[in-house]
């Protein structure tokens, strides 16, 4: 019987949790409308068909939450909050960079790189017997020494679950991801390895 690489690798599509007329509903910390915004832009069900479209162009990673009144199961999370945070000085920000450490190293370990974590850029994340991270960072190629976009997905639960489903080169960025020094034949070694790498979910 052949491994299943199992339900975590799946795209999940966006659903409603709640409509601003729904009781109960709370305006999503991450949007602030002004009196001038009240009027929606969006029915329900296309504000749905815009999230589902923004998620499959980009795989969760990049979504425009000012378009959304509607609360989905896909959030922003707040970098700067400590809702995901396990000790009493951290923060998001920190659990999140601690996630994307240990996934880079991993990919650099896989395909023989050499990138340098910088920051976090932005998280998304939806409920998935745990949480699922999506999670945007900045790396420094040794290359050229230029900053980079990698991508991670990540599910995770407090003292439960760790589980790292990818980590690659944010696709479509306009550059090229080699990860080690400039050496020209080791180079195109390691930058053909990389191009060999599964991208997609």
């Amino acid at each position: 019987m052949g491994d299943f690489e199992g339900w975590t690798k799946w795209l999940v599509p966006g659903f409603l949790l709640w409509k601003p007329e729904d009781p109960g509903y709370e305006r999503p910390a991450y949007r602030d409308w002004t009196e001038e915004e009240d009027e929606p832009k969006y029915s329900p069900e296309e504000e749905l068909a815009l999230l589902d479209k923004q998620i499959l162009a980009s795989d969760g990673f990049d979504i425009d939450y000012t378009h959304f009144r509607c609360v989905f199961n896909y959030h922003l999370a707040d970098l700067d909050s400590d809702e995901f945070a396990e000790e009493p000085t951290e923060t998001t920000r920190d659990l999140l960079e601690r996630l994307s450490r240990k996934a880079l190293d991993d990919h650099n370990l896989e395909y023989g790189t050499e990138f340098e974590f910088v920051k976090v850029v932005k998280a998304n994340f939806h409920w998935c017997c745990a949480y699922m991270f999506l999670i945007t960072f900045e790396v420094v190629d040794p290359y050229d020494n230029l900053i980079k976009l990698f991508q991670t997905r990540v599910r995770y639960e407090t003292d439960i679950v760790t589980e790292y489903v990818f980590c690659r080169p944010k696709p479509n960025q306009g550059v090229e991801c080699i990860g080690v020094k400039n050496n020209d034949d080791v180079g195109k070694d390691v930058q053909n390895n990389v191009k060999k790498q599964k991208i997609g979910v």
